[in-house]
């Protein structure tokens, strides 16, 4: 598996030009042009956008969670190989945990649209 996350880590930056011209294509969110209001994916592909153009703080404004788990993603897929190969396990979270995270992993959703929605994304 880290091989295929290298591999997909390495293939996004290579085919950065493709997802910038492709991503002038994409419709705008139908969900804030109906309601007004962001959707907790609004400003993902702006954001993504600002990664492509080495801009971390501009992506971060527009969706700081996507941009921080595309961030994550590049990171990740460039170092898991050289982690189990130096003889790292794959990280697990343990049953009786996994409750907390999801907890957490919620908290954050809403915190990033609350953003969203503070900033007028």
């Amino acid at each position: 598996m880290a091989v295929l996350w290298s591999v997909c880590a390495v293939l996004a930056i290579v085919f950065r030009p493709v997802w910038i011209a492709g991503a002038a294509f994409l419709p705008r969110c139908p969900w804030h042009a109906f309601t007004g209001w962001p959707c907790p994916g609004c400003g993902t592909t702006r954001a993504i956008v600002h990664l492509f153009h080495a801009d971390p703080v501009g992506a971060l404004a527009h969706n700081p969670l996507a941009a921080s788990g595309a961030m994550a993603f590049i990171a990740g897929g460039l170092v898991a190989p050289l982690w189990l190969a130096c003889g790292g396990r794959a990280p697990v979270i343990a049953a009786p945990h996994a409750p907390r995270w999801r907890a957490a992993a919620a908290l954050i959703v809403v915190a990033n649209w609350a953003w969203l929605a503070f900033a007028g994304v």
